[in-house]
């Protein structure tokens, strides 16, 4: 039986060392029975030595997460090529590469069933974006929100505005209860917004390897 079915193809996946460490974050082009191969989607991937055994993390919205345990082929710049997969059952979705951000920004509530694109006369106000991942986001705020509650988080990347729409799964008390943090999932994590999302932490995650590279040379 095959490790991952077809309906995963073209989804987002983050390759990460059995410690944890991130190593990239790319796309599903292929699977080969027991093997997959994750393209950069036009990004300059890192290379990774021969037999190195990595997680795969996959990120789908209609099947949820996969995560999969397996071992380096094949690394180029344009792809790589894992082997000898196995599935890793009941991994957290917390444990996704997150990148520490400093990010202003503005928010609105929605409904759940609420089309971002088509809101109209939104009542925004201030967030604090602090830290972000393939499966959402962490920012502070000055207004009260509530556990279920959805919001649409508005974002500025590559000259390009969007909105994440997120879904409220923990609150936090923060700065002397004059703000509170707010743990998010995204609730849709596709098309053009989720594209820049994920070219945005590809960049911040390059710049974070080179960063330790260059302090333990």
């Amino acid at each position: 039986m095959m490790p991952i079915s077809e309906q995963y193809l073209n989804s987002s996946c983050e390759v990460k060392a059995m410690d944890n460490k991130p190593i990239l974050i790319g796309c599903l082009s292929k699977i080969l029975g027991e093997k997959i191969l994750i393209s950069g989607n036009g990004n300059k991937l890192p290379l990774i030595h021969c037999n190195t055994i990595v997680k795969v993390s996959i990120i789908n919205t209609a099947l949820g997460l996969k995560v999969l345990i397996g071992k380096v082929f094949l690394s180029t710049e344009d792809f790589i090529r894992i082997t000898e997969l196995q599935s890793m059952a009941d991994f957290e979705k917390r444990n996704f590469f997150r990148v520490s951000v400093d990010l202003p920004s503005r928010a609105c509530l929605v409904s759940s069933g609420e089309k971002t694109a088509k809101i109209e006369n939104p009542e925004y106000f201030l967030v604090h974006i602090l830290d972000m991942s393939l499966s959402g986001l962490f920012f502070v705020s000055g207004k009260s929100l509530t556990v279920g509650s959805c919001v649409s988080i508005t974002l500025n990347l590559y000259q390009t505005e969007i909105s994440l729409k997120c879904k409220i799964l923990r609150k936090i008390a923060v700065n002397m209860n004059t703000e509170d943090g707010y743990g998010c999932e995204y609730i849709d994590n596709s098309g053009r917004p989720y594209d820049l999302l994920c070219k945005y932490l590809f960049d911040c995650q390059r710049r974070q390897i080179h960063q330790i590279r260059e302090s333990h040379p």
